[in-house]
């Protein structure tokens, strides 16, 4: 069984000190469109209240997909506070790195993203992302500890 470490990631509050500060469960993934081959490293945030991944329109465009372009599958999710969010289909594929940031320790298969002009975080859903591993939180020790078959 695979098993990886991560560290849990510090943000700071708007008055920029870490006195008050969150702890979050993002990881390093590659994010890369499989048509164009185009890909970028960035972190993650490993969501458990989201079902599907969601990608920002900028990441979306950066890697060679046209957000609302012809052809693309459209749909309405419900997001934060049951609002509704407008998201467009997109193929890509998501390798989660090692806590190093150097290697790939798993690849997904392609699969569609919801992708949103809303501008969200890149986040990883239960259903196409994260069902793939145990997972666990270790908020005292600011930890996150990822197993796989």
């Amino acid at each position: 069984m695979a098993k990886y470490s991560y560290p849990l990631v510090r943000f700071s509050f708007d008055d920029g000190t870490l006195e008050k500060f969150a702890i979050h469960p993002c990881i390093p993934v590659r994010v890369s469109n499989p048509g164009s081959g185009i890909s970028r490293r960035l972190y993650a945030l490993a969501d458990t209240g989201a079902d599907k991944c969601l990608f920002p329109s900028s990441i979306t465009a950066e890697l060679g997909h046209d957000l609302k372009g012809d052809g693309v599958k459209d749909s309405v999710n419900i997001g934060i506070e049951q609002r509704e969010v407008s998201v467009y289909l997109h193929t890509f594929k998501i390798e989660l790195l090692a806590p190093d940031k150097t290697s790939t320790v798993w690849t997904s298969p392609e699969m569609e993203i919801d992708c949103s002009d809303a501008n969200p975080p890149v986040l990883l859903g239960a259903i196409d992302f994260m069902r793939n591993f145990k997972w666990t939180i270790d908020y005292p020790n600011e930890l996150m500890i990822i197993e796989w078959k």
